[in-house]
């Protein structure tokens, strides 16, 4: 059997990127201009433009986002957790390289302090570079803190307890495969407030099967309440998934009034995200069923 190319290839005399979406399935999406590559020592970091999707990040042949699209992930990403908590101050974000997790949170007055641990710097040097309407100066904040370092070793570390905390680690491969472990979810309770919330993003519905299931039961082995979500993501082609865990607050049940007011009073502006949309998502959830 042929072995399937992944990645930049040419066919025709035209550049494509090469990319899997699922066991037997590859996207083929046409290139407009390659701005970066370069393998650090973590992965391979590319910025690629496309006819379709503008300028887009990839980290070992994944997507990691896309110009025309990237508000969609990081707002529903943010915004269901941070309203859903009464007053966060504290917030940890491990990953998001990118700065746009970073962004988002920040548009909360109620944030006095956002820790970004990152493991690879390179990824934040070729954002800064090639991608700054990412992170729209999120990380010159003075409320932002850049910490180059293992998000593993950083939880088990730190003596600092947050209110929010954010994984948005790239798929369950190379440097983040440490962060999907039960293991590391006890640590993060460890530091997580007593009404704390945490959320990861958990994978492709369709590129990566079963992997929100897996990530929703082994938070469920550590926290009391634990729900999840899912949205499309054109340039990802799939549906995107999200698990929430905490011992006090059910994002996917804050009651509509209370979002509006939170929304309203936080003067929070966004492209997709509205209080309406964190209903239906409330609704769309329930068309996944997981086993139990």
């Amino acid at each position: 059997m042929m072995k399937m190319e992944k990645g930049i290839i040419e066919l025709n005399g035209e550049k494509f990127y090469v990319e899997p979406l699922a066991k037997h399935t590859l996207t083929l999406t046409k290139i407009k201009k390659v701005y970066f590559t370069k393998k650090s020592k973590y992965q391979l970091i590319e910025v690629i433009e496309s006819y379709d999707y503008g300028l887009g990040l990839y980290l070992d042949h994944s997507t990691q986002l896309s110009e025309s699209d990237e508000y969609i992930y990081h707002e529903i990403f943010v915004h269901p957790a941070m309203l859903s908590h009464p007053n966060p101050k504290k917030i940890l974000i491990i990953g998001g390289g990118d700065g746009g997790v970073l962004r988002e949170v920040l548009k909360h007055p109620t944030v006095e302090k956002a820790v970004l641990v990152e493991i690879d710097e390179e990824v934040i040097k070729a954002v800064k570079k090639y991608l700054s309407f990412i992170p729209q100066n999120a990380f010159d904040d003075p409320r932002a803190k850049i910490l180059i370092e293992d998000g593993v070793k950083y939880v088990n570390n730190t003596t600092e307890k947050y209110d929010v905390i954010f994984m948005d680690a790239t798929d369950d491969i190379g440097p983040s495969v440490p962060l999907y472990k039960v293991e590391f979810y006890k640590a993060i309770r460890d530091i997580l407030n007593d009404k704390g919330i945490f959320i990861t993003q958990a994978l492709g519905l369709e590129q990566h099967k079963g992997a929100l299931e897996k990530i929703y039961f082994d938070l469920k082995r550590v926290f009391r309440i634990v729900d999840y979500y899912y949205i499309y993501v054109p340039s990802f082609c799939n549906r995107w998934g999200f698990v929430s865990a905490s011992d006090q607050y059910n994002i996917m049940e804050i009651e509509k009034s209370e979002l509006e007011k939170r929304f309203k009073n936080r003067k929070i502006k966004t492209k997709y995200y509205n209080p309406e949309v964190h209903i239906a998502l409330q609704i769309m959830r329930k068309t996944i069923k997981l086993k139990i």
